[in-house]
């Protein structure tokens, strides 16, 4: 029994290392680095999706993110 548990854990989490993601979100707290982040997912076969969003929280800086689909 326990190797049949040991078996199906290994199945159920082969999706999760795999490298091939079809939904990605990047987050930086500057709008340059989001911008690197967002164009390197673009020349990896990445769409922008939605909208760039901000995030403040009270007076800290602002939160950057971006979320992008596999083409």
């Amino acid at each position: 029994m326990k190797y049949l548990m040991i078996i199906m854990l290994i199945a159920l989490s082969i999706n999760t290392f795999t490298e091939d993601d079809n939904y990605v979100v990047c987050s930086e707290r500057t709008i340059e680095k989001l911008t690197k982040c967002v164009n390197d997912y673009i020349d990896k076969g990445y769409e922008p999706k939605s909208g760039l969003h901000v995030l403040y929280k009270g007076t800290s800086l602002p939160y950057w993110f971006q979320a992008l689909i596999k083409k």
